[in-house]
């Protein structure tokens, strides 16, 4: 008898070939959705916490704009507060109020000795007050915004307001002001209480807890350094 084979037939070892490259396609096109879901998740949080970071950074900046040295010479920024070096605080001195017309302060205080804009970061949260302004030193009537109590002056039926997100501690990582130029860098975590941020700048968690680091300048025409 004989047997006709076909030769359209598939055999055996195409079969397996087949089947292997199948499963190759299959893997591939799983890990690259893998990836696009996490680049994705990556991203997202990321920008998050950038977009955060960013307007934080703004609101200092534009504050810091318009520090100012008073005709009695005293200073523009206390960086960090020299009544506390260690109390993660640093005030800017900014000028009374001019009829809300320019050189507005934060508050719009027109006290003629201007106020102190202080900002105060816990690790996990930066935080602004307005506080009276006094020509004594060595503090010059300003304190962290925790402790500031009566030197408070409250805004808005607030005593303290919180601006935003941040890792940041200027004890650690300090403004500067220096040539008329005011400087800062903000670092920022999804989850600043985590262990896996760090005062590094780098997160030990990039892909569940991201860390960002902008920084920013601005100069100060009406504040000398």
């Amino acid at each position: 008898m004989k047997i006709i084979f076909s030769k359209t037939a598939i055999s055996l070892i195409e079969l397996i070939v087949a089947t292997v490259l199948v499963a190759v396609v299959l893997l591939g096109i799983f890990s690259i959705n893998m990836v696009l879901n996490n680049n994705n998740q990556d991203f997202g949080q990321r920008f998050l916490v950038r977009s955060e970071t960013q307007t934080t950074l703004n609101h200092i900046l534009n504050n810091a704009f318009l520090a100012w040295t008073d005709p009695n010479n005293d200073p523009s920024f206390l960086i960090p507060t020299l009544a506390d070096p260690t109390n993660n605080t640093f005030c800017i001195h900014q000028p009374p109020d001019k009829n809300q017309l320019d050189n507005s302060n934060i508050i719009n205080s027109q006290n003629p000795a201007g106020i102190w804009l202080c900002y105060f970061s816990d690790g996990t949260q930066i935080q602004w007050c307005a506080e009276n302004y006094n020509a004594l030193p060595p503090n010059y009537g300003t304190s962290s915004c925790a402790t500031a109590g009566a030197n408070i002056i409250p805004f808005a039926g607030n005593n303290i307001t919180f601006l935003g997100t941040a890792f940041s501690q200027f004890s650690i990582l300090p403004p500067t002001h220096n040539n008329g130029m005011f400087n800062i860098t903000i670092q920022n975590c999804l989850n600043n209480a985590a262990g896996s941020c760090k005062n590094t700048g780098v997160s030990t968690d990039l892909a569940n807890n991201p860390e960002v680091q902008l920084s920013g300048s601005i100069s100060t025409p009406q504040a000398s350094s």
